[in-house]
């Protein structure tokens, strides 16, 4: 669904940490809810249940939204708009990618940082790079089946990571994409 998460955070994750520590919480409700639609029986405890987790995921993801880590939000959004995709949910979609744009822009989060060398790839280089494009992606898919307007707030991401990003490949020799 387009989300990667530092090791750390996949552990945490994975264990179901709702902490807040590692991993924030709305991603921990967000999967439990996913996970309780496609692996358990449908019964009025089960529905519930899903119905519960899917009630605290979103009051995290309010509270996600009023903190100031835009790097945070931008994943976020850009997970519900997978998730609102899927659900043919096309309007719901679009309105988190533009708010993922949104995050993007008034965080300034860039394929390639405006001064100075690249930065070093890491994990959290790896979600931030994941995020952006996982924005982009959506953007599109949603015009190219016909359920959303042209992406014009992604041309600018999507013009810097085919032109601009510097890419290793087998032979860690740099090219452009």
């Amino acid at each position: 669904m387009g989300l990667k998460l530092t090791h750390e955070k996949l552990d945490a994750f994975m264990r179901g940490d709702q902490s807040g520590t590692v991993v924030h919480r709305f991603f921990v409700f967000i999967a439990q809810a996913s996970a309780l639609g496609f692996i358990l029986k449908p019964t009025p405890s089960t529905v519930r249940l899903q119905a519960r987790r899917s009630q605290m995921a979103f009051e995290w993801l309010a509270e996600l939204f009023k903190s100031g880590d835009y790097r945070l939000k931008v994943q976020a959004a850009a997970h519900v708009a997978s998730g609102y995709a899927l659900l043919d949910l096309p309007q719901t979609s679009l309105l988190y990618i533009g708010k993922s744009c949104n995050f993007i822009q008034s965080g300034n989060i860039r394929f390639v940082p405006t001064c100075g060398r690249p930065p070093e790839f890491s994990e959290d280089l790896h979600e931030t790079l994941v995020a952006l494009s996982h924005t982009v992606y959506m953007a599109t898919y949603l015009f190219l089946v016909g359920k959303g307007p042209e992406p014009r707030a992604t041309v600018g991401l999507e013009k810097e990571f085919r032109q601009e990003l510097p890419v290793c490949g087998p032979t860690s020799a740099p090219f452009h994409v």
